[in-house]
């Protein structure tokens, strides 16, 4: 019995110690770009499996039995970031730690003049921004319109209407899109005769944005557009930097599917590159009447003559055809079925 006793003692003399020799990290992972908290970002203790994710406000705890060590610090787009650590006592706080995009692409080059625009990270005068990066553009969009990718951003309302492709709306702040002022790479791609936005035109938008920017309020646009409701600067990629390719093929319901293939030169000795990216779709849409297709092509020529200079030519399209199908009321479809398009119905008749 005594033996006994004395085996649990030591038991529990170890564990004790293994609980109170454990040692607790913390820090604030960063977006260098952007100089906001980077949420999701993996934060690993280099050479264990000991990890964790940073929550919505880029921070993140982890516990460790180590003294000292690297923690490694990753995030799809971003460079991976490798942290030494030497504990004192039984916590350390490693700070704000910056991670920088992973430069993979040459910088986007908008040529306006000066003052043309708002830019956002210089603004004096306090406006709501939202930036949606090409990540979250991919996993958003779908098969859907780019509009898509707006959906949970705040005081911005995105509707598919009634289910044809293309034939999707937004509201920011409640005011309609010939109130909201849309760009790419800077330049206005409001319809020139009622300030509206036909977003089938811009089917291939998904593909190419790198990111987008949402400005919610009245900005000091120098442009004779109307702005009330906000900004909207659709930001295509450039030229990659990498050598490389891909193809990737998608299907889901309605018998959509969408094949994508892209190769990227990469830049050259002679600091030349191209990148070139072509991709078909098709679909019977959700609706009776609603089948869609179109095909999206970007190519950009990049020059680089020296570390401080980019330079990035573009050429981007998307041909597409769509039929549609409009608002109507509930008891059509309670006698016709959700499915129901009076649109398909007039053309048979």
């Amino acid at each position: 019995m005594k033996i006994f006793k004395n085996v649990l003692l030591a038991g529990f003399f170890l564990i004790t110690m293994s609980v109170f020799s454990q040692s607790k990290i913390t820090g604030v992972i960063f977006d260098g770009d952007l100089n906001q908290p980077l949420a999701g970002a993996s934060v690993v203790v280099k050479g264990t499996s000991n990890g964790t994710a940073t929550d919505l406000d880029g921070k993140f705890e982890l516990t460790t039995t180590q003294k000292s060590g690297v923690i490694s610090v990753s995030y799809l787009g971003f460079v991976t970031k490798s942290i030494p650590f030497t504990v004192n006592g039984n916590s350390v706080n490693l700070g704000q730690i910056v991670v920088l995009p992973d430069a993979s692409q040459l910088q986007e080059v908008v040529v306006i003049g000066k003052g043309i625009i708002d830019v956002a990270k210089e603004r004096k005068t306090p406006i709501a921004v939202s930036t949606i990066k090409a990540v979250e553009i991919q996993e958003k969009v779908g098969t859907a319109d780019v509009t898509q990718a707006l959906v949970n951003t705040p005081s911005v309302y995105v509707a598919g209407q009634s289910g044809g492709y293309g034939d999707s709306r937004i509201t920011v702040r409640g005011f309609q899109q010939d109130n909201t002022a849309f760009l790419l790479n800077g330049q206005p791609i409001n319809g020139m005769e009622d300030g509206k936005m036909y977003w089938s035109n811009w089917s291939g938008m998904s593909d190419i944005a790198n990111f987008i920017q949402v400005q919610r309020g009245l900005g000091s646009s120098k442009l004779a557009i109307s702005s009330v409701g906000g900004t909207v600067n659709f930001v295509t990629k450039a030229t990659d930097k990498k050598e490389g390719g891909f193809v990737s093929m998608g299907v889901a319901n309605s018998d959509y599917f969408k094949s994508t293939a892209a190769y990227n030169t990469g830049i050259m000795k002679n600091g030349f590159g191209m990148s070139v990216m072509l991709s078909h779709w098709q679909g019977d849409g959700y609706n009776q009447g609603t089948r869609g297709e179109g095909q999206n092509y970007f190519i950009s020529f990049g020059y680089k003559p020296n570390d401080k200079h980019n330079f990035n030519f573009l050429i981007t399209g998307a041909p597409q055809s769509h039929d549609q199908n409009f608002t109507k009321r509930i008891s059509d479809y309670l006698g016709f079925g959700r499915k129901y398009n009076n649109t398909r119905s007039a053309l048979l008749n």
